[in-house]
């Protein structure tokens, strides 16, 4: 996935640093006693700030979850279309998830606590479904153009080929949030990948 290069000043430092310790503060009160029942004043409590400071980091529980924790469907397009440059469309979707994967090793504790977060609360499960969705529209042109040239089934190839990948990616992060510590989703997202076996023939191939 893209690096931000900009190196942040020293307020905007410190800015992050508060929004992360908060967050860290609230992902654990939601892990440990279930999202619905935290309430703004109890992560307030837990922080040592005043509700009204809350609301200067965060607009509600939600943005406390995901904030910019989930990449967006540019990213993950750009970095789909690097791996297409070397690898069959399936390999391309694997190294793809894979890198997702990469990053939220590097900070495993707090990720996987926030999966379950997320997998544990209905109202934000469907949030995530939404980005997964929002994923999805990103990268079925990306596998379309790299399958075939608009033969009557290569777009429903792609879309299959899309959504397999993304349910791969959600087996292995369901198994590695609710497993023990020090098991990488990396190994994970390639293990379940492998299940899958899809040919990267061009429909439109002679």
């Amino acid at each position: 996935m893209r690096e931000n290069t900009t190196k942040p000043g020293l307020r905007l430092r410190t800015r992050q640093a508060v929004t992360e310790a908060l967050a860290d503060t609230a992902i654990e009160l939601f892990d440990t006693s279930g999202f619905d029942e935290v309430t703004v004043a109890d992560i307030a409590t837990a922080a040592g700030i005043s509700q009204r400071s809350f609301f200067r980091y965060f607009a509600n529980k939600e943005d406390v979850v995901f904030g910019d924790r989930i990449p967006d469907a540019e990213d993950v397009r750009d970095e789909l279309r690097r791996h297409l440059a070397e690898l069959p469309a399936w390999e391309a979707l694997r190294a793809t998830f894979r890198a997702a994967a990469d990053q939220m090793d590097a900070d495993a504790g707090r990720w996987q606590q926030a999966v379950r977060v997320i997998c544990h609360t209905p109202a934000l499960r469907a949030r995530y479904l939404e980005k997964h969705l929002a994923w999805t529209d990103a990268l079925v042109p990306e596998i379309t153009s790299r399958i075939g040239s608009g033969g009557p089934d290569t777009g429903l190839r792609a879309q299959t080929m899309v959504n397999t990948a993304s349910s791969c990616f959600d087996v292995a992060i369901n198994r590695w949030s609710d497993h023990a510590p020090g098991e990488s989703l990396a190994a994970l997202v390639d293990q379940v990948f492998g299940f899958v076996q899809i040919p990267d023939t061009r429909l439109d191939a002679p």
